[in-house]
């Protein structure tokens, strides 16, 4: 047993304590800069959907008549020379399909996406729209048409368009109606197919009286979004699937709702970083005790400088783990800095130790970096999970410390107990 006045026990046991928040201090830096990364990959991120394309919203369509303002308007509001009526469509339906792509700006990869579109359906229209003879247009709203791959067709009231217009956030099309349309109370079919690209998600304004989104993709990791959630989702390790059906009953002003999915990579690097640095100070504090309980079994000290060295060590992991994790799969980064860290250590140990606690020390250190991977790849249980797994963690440090009694003032506490008078 060590030799250790409790005097000596606790002042070291403070120390150890005032070095394990100073090791909070570069613990906060390795975060910032976490954070900083992270910073980076988004403006990466940015400057790439700058010049493929931001995240689409699918508005509309609509089909606006126009007729000259009468003098009588003109006296009232004389906002221009024309007035429109706009229709939406009592029947959308949007089917699309989803191919993602990971670009690269410097070391980051972003994803985006190539959407295949056909948006159907049918409109109603009344005897009035006889009365706007200047022009009919059709209209579907796009917020970012630098994402527009080839032509856009459109098929309506069974005649054939060549979509060519666009500008202000649409592609629009002036188009010609049969008067057998109007007021005829059946309803004018239409369909509009194309081609988009945009990054990080893609959405839909319910513009129908009903509206139905069928959205495919090869995405593994998506996100639903929006004022709506799918009606019914699947979601597989090669891709997802999902349908919305949205009425004029629920959906309020179109304009001001919208639904959809969030495509995202997965849980990024800087992400799995940030949440293993948080483990940093418990596996800190942890191989401490363990540290602290060798000693005392044991006949061989440890220095506090040599403590701060080990606690050093233990923050340059997350270093390591940041630096390697933009050039190589996060587990495989993992891997490789948990290995070099704790290979280090345990040699440290048998330098420190000249025993074969040196190991047991060395495998705590692995064991720790293998329970915190494993925490991190649990998320909705991973709290609960960590909770446990330091409580079993202390219950052996205190079984395999309950027989540890450090002698008062340097001298073994004697048995007192009275002898028997027989």
């Amino acid at each position: 047993m060590a030799k250790i006045s409790s005097d000596k026990l606790l002042w070291k046991i403070i120390l150890m304590a005032a070095l394990s928040l100073l090791l909070m201090i570069p613990l906060a830096m390795i975060r910032e800069l976490v954070s900083e990364r992270q910073q980076n990959a988004d403006d990466s991120l940015g400057e790439v959907s700058g010049s493929w394309a931001w995240a689409q919203t699918l508005s509309g369509p609509q089909v606006s008549f126009y007729r000259e303002r009468t003098e009588q308007e003109k006296a009232v509001k004389d906002d221009g020379s024309l007035v429109s009526v706009s229709f939406c469509p009592d029947r959308l339906t949007y089917d699309v399909d989803t191919r993602t792509q990971n670009l690269h700006r410097a070391i980051y990869e972003i994803m985006v996406y190539t959407a295949d579109v056909t948006a159907s359906g049918s409109f109603l229209f009344p005897e009035s729209c006889r009365e706007y003879p200047v022009k009919t247009v059709f209209s579907l709203g796009l917020n970012d048409l630098r994402g527009i791959e080839g032509a856009v067709s459109l098929s309506i009231g069974g005649r054939e368009y060549a979509v060519t217009q666009g500008g202000n956030g649409q592609v629009s099309q002036q188009i010609e109606l049969d008067p057998a349309c109007f007021g005829s109370g059946q309803p004018v079919p239409f369909e509009v197919r194309f081609r988009t690209r945009g990054s990080q998600g893609l959405y839909f304004k319910p513009f129908g009286d009903v509206t139905e989104v069928q959205l495919r993709g090869d995405c593994p990791n998506p996100s639903f979004d929006g004022d709506f959630l799918p009606a019914e989702r699947e979601v597989r390790e090669d891709g997802f699937s999902a349908r919305w059906t949205v009425s004029a009953i629920n959906r309020g002003r179109p304009e001001d709702t919208h639904f959809g999915v969030k495509l995202l990579q997965g849980v990024s690097q800087y992400q799995q970083t940030e949440r293993s640095a948080k483990y940093g100070i418990l596996i800190i504090l942890l191989v401490f005790l363990a540290g602290l309980a060798v000693e005392l079994a044991g006949r061989r000290p440890i220095h506090i400088i040599q403590y701060l060295v080990i606690g050093l060590s233990l923050v340059l992991f997350y270093a390591l783990l940041l630096a390697f994790s933009e050039l190589m799969a996060f587990w495989l980064a993992y891997l490789l800095a948990a290995g070099m860290t704790t290979c280090a250590l345990t040699l440290y140990f048998r330098g420190i130790l000249k025993s074969r606690s040196a190991w047991l020390l060395g495998t705590l250190v692995a064991v720790a970096y293998i329970v915190c991977y494993i925490l991190l790849q649990m998320e909705t249980y991973a709290l609960v999970a960590g909770t446990l797994v330091l409580f079993v963690i202390l219950v052996g440090i205190m079984y395999f410390t309950r027989d540890l009694r450090p002698a008062l003032g340097g001298a073994p506490a004697e048995d007192t107990a009275p002898a028997d008078p027989s």
